[in-house]
């Protein structure tokens, strides 16, 4: 579905009274499900996978949407997207389709789903009115989303000043786990050989992949194997957007590259996790050429203070320079998140060891989004904690996954990679079993909004017994701008290309 061909607004479509309205429950879940699928071949394309837009294409979701067709009908929409969409080929699907879609939309606004299916005929979904305001809702309720911290002048904050309205009950619902967490469709096709190395060379185990502003692709392996401890290779990999080598630096620099992260100037910044023969426990930036600008950390200390790190994991820089750090890769040892300004000067830090309310248990991942919330990937503990920047707990979502790996792009797309999921046993008294414990949830990609937490697909991983090892699947992520994924593998030592 392109956007050019659906004007999300009222304009002279006029709502009709009536008694039902979208909070009377009027599709299935089992039609909603449908619609996601249809939805993911025939408009996710233009629309977004999140149904925020792409480009030209309005969102389909959110404060925006709903105010736009805030009284008017369910019939009304049905006819707007049924003869105006796909783009290309307008009315081409069946009307059940359509209210399939139709359902999917609801849903994903956080409309609650029913016994029947929607109707097909327009007439009867004239009857419907759309509503955005939960009935009996406080006004409250629906403020407009926060403007975006003072410094933050990136094209993320900007797409976030037409304010997104949800009220914190919608929100909830729309942040709770699915009764399948692994249900959702999966529109993307795999491509494990776009990358193309260098003769005699080959992947080793990664969880470094990033995408600069010119479209190059950035990976840090780990020099053929899964460690660069005793290995001259140049880790750090530079390819163009079609995956053609351009050059390597890094030899002798790094025992195990880990984080990884590119700043809005271009600048590459690498995590080495380990300690081990003077090396390792820093976060190093760089220029593109390999040439050190700053780090963090003293190198082979293996102490975790203002200004040295144990087992450091994550890096990321916000729109005004600050870096945060996140630290912990063993449970039940040091668990924290460091933030220092722009020169890496020590600020403060956060972050107690343990499963309770603000707590963390292996801070594996960070990622930032339009808002300047820091979503911390908190690993052993299945869920995403997310902070505003000075360590305020502001929420907490299970429904992504247990995150080793989780990106935000510009448009609050939510990426999270789950390398870890399994349903092993946890023995009373043995710290280490269990490892992975999550029942129920399978590995892979789970792609959503950062805004609303919904998950929308699900990219699974191709290992057939994942209770068999700690990891499998995309460990490390990124997206570049056009909604392309790619996945960091340790366990098969690769980096995937994923695309719609």
């Amino acid at each position: 579905m392109a956007g050019a061909a659906i004007v999300l607004g009222g304009g002279a479509l006029r709502a009709q009274d009536s008694e039902k309205t979208t909070w009377s429950g009027i599709y299935s879940e089992a039609q909603a499900a449908r619609g996601a699928t249809a939805y993911a071949e025939n408009c996710s394309a233009c629309h977004g996978v999140t149904l925020s837009g792409t480009g030209e294409a309005p969102g389909l979701a959110g404060g925006e949407f709903l105010s736009n067709w805030n009284g008017l009908t369910v019939g009304d929409l049905f006819d707007r997207v049924r003869t105006t969409m796909p783009f290309d080929r307008p009315g081409a699907l069946s009307r059940e389709v359509y209210a399939d879609i139709i359902a999917n939309i609801l849903k994903f606004n956080g409309f609650p789903a029913g016994q029947a299916d929607l109707s097909g005929r327009s007439e009867m979904l004239a009857t419907i009115k759309i509503v955005a305001q939960k009935p009996g809702a406080a006004a409250a309720n629906f403020a407009p989303w926060p403007q975006p911290i003072e410094h933050q002048v990136s094209r993320g904050a900007m797409l976030l000043k037409a304010s997104y309205i949800i009220s914190p009950t919608l929100m909830q619902a729309m942040a709770a786990p699915a009764a399948d967490p692994n249900g959702y469709p999966n529109p993307y096709k795999t491509d494990t050989s776009f990358f193309k190395l260098p003769a005699g060379r080959t992947m080793g185990s990664s969880s470094s992949v990033a995408v600069d502003s010119k479209g190059n692709i950035w990976i840090a392996d780990r020099c053929g194997v899964n460690s660069c401890s005793d290995s001259p290779l140049d880790p750090i990999m530079q390819f163009d957007a079609r995956g053609n080598f351009i050059k390597a630096f890094g030899g002798g620099m790094f025992n195990f590259p880990h984080g990884f992260y590119i700043d809005a100037r271009d600048n590459i910044w690498v995590v080495d996790e380990r300690v081990d023969g003077g090396k390792g426990g820093t976060v190093t930036k760089m220029d593109q050429n390999g040439k050190v600008l700053l780090t963090i950390g003293k190198a082979g200390t293996g102490t975790s203070t203002h200004d040295t790190f144990s087992e450091p994991n994550a890096v990321l820089v916000a729109p005004n320079g600050t870096i945060f750090v996140s630290e912990g890769h063993t449970n039940d040892k040091i668990s924290r998140v460091v933030k220092y300004d722009a020169n890496g000067k020590y600020i403060k830090e956060w972050g107690t060891t343990g499963g309770g309310a603000g707590q963390l248990n292996v801070p594996h991942t960070l990622a930032m989004d339009s808002k300047g919330r820091l979503f911390v990937g908190d690993r052993w503990n299945n869920r995403i904690q997310i902070y505003d920047q000075d360590g305020k707990l502001l929420d907490s979502w299970k429904q992504f996954g247990r995150p080793s790996g989780v990106y935000i792009d510009a448009k609050d797309n939510l990426y999270v990679a789950d390398s870890e999921s399994r349903t092993n046993p946890v023995i009373a008294g043995d710290r280490r079993s269990g490892y992975g414990h999550n029942p129920g949830w399978k590995r892979g990609i789970r792609v959503g909004s950062a805004r609303t937490g919904q998950v929308v697909a699900f990219i699974p991983d191709t290992e057939p017994n994942p209770d068999r090892g700690a990891t499998s699947g995309a460990e490390g992520i990124w997206a570049d701008k056009n909604g392309v994924i790619y996945g960091a593998q340790v366990q098969q030592k690769a980096v995937v290309r994923y695309t719609k």
